[in-house]
C-alpha cells in the first residue's frame, strides 16, 4: 500500500483502488463507500460523504492512524494494490444550510420552492446542495421574497 497524503487533525483514513472501470473508496471508520469513474473525482465525492457523515457527529474525531489500526476482517480482503490516503471533510457552504433551514422553517418544499421562483426543481436542489458554491445575490433575493424571509448579507472583519 502507499500513502499519498501525510496525516494530520480531522483528516480520515481512506482506502482507494482502481477497478476495471471505477475507483473505489472506503473510510472504514465513517462506514463511507464511493465509487467514480475517475481517481480525482472520487476523492471529491468522498470528501462531500465525510463531510455528510459528520454532519451527525460534529464531535467525531478520527481515531484510525494507519494500516496497523484497520480491523483484522479488513485487512484480510485488502490485497497490497490499495492506496491509503488521510481525507479532511469537503467544506460545506453555509448559504445552502440557510436555504435548506429557511425551507423547513417556512413548512415549504423544494417544489414549491422552484414554482414560486419560476425555475426547476433541480435548480433549487442545487441551491440547497451543501457543496454548491454558486450562489448570485440575485437568487438570493428571489429565494428571500418567495420564503418571505429577510436577507442578511454581512461581511466581519477578520480580528488582527
Amino acid at each position: 500500500m502507499r500513502s499519498s497524503e501525510s496525516e494530520g487533525p480531522w483528516m480520515y483514513l481512506t482506502i482507494i483502488n482502481s477497478g476495471e472501470r471505477n475507483w473505489n473508496a472506503l473510510v472504514p471508520e465513517l462506514h463511507c463507500v464511493g465509487t467514480a469513474p475517475g481517481r480525482d473525482d472520487l476523492i471529491r465525492q468522498t470528501r462531500e460523504a465525510i463531510a455528510l457523515a459528520l454532519e451527525d457527529q460534529p464531535e467525531h474525531q478520527p481515531r484510525l492512524r494507519g494500516r496497523d489500526d484497520l480491523d483484522a476482517g479488513l485487512l484480510a480482503d485488502l490485497d497490497g494494490s490499495e492506496e491509503l490516503l488521510w481525507l479532511t471533510p469537503a467544506e460545506m457552504n453555509p448559504v445552502s444550510l440557510e436555504i435548506e433551514q429557511a425551507l423547513e422553517k417556512a413548512g415549504i418544499t423544494q417544489a414549491e420552492l422552484a414554482r414560486r421562483l419560476g425555475t426547476s426543481r433541480s435548480a433549487v436542489n442545487r441551491l440547497v446542495n451543501p457543496f454548491y458554491w454558486g450562489h448570485s445575490l440575485d437568487m438570493l433575493r428571489r429565494v428571500a421574497a418567495a420564503l418571505e424571509a429577510e436577507l442578511e448579507v454581512r461581511l466581519t472583519a477578520k480580528a488582527s
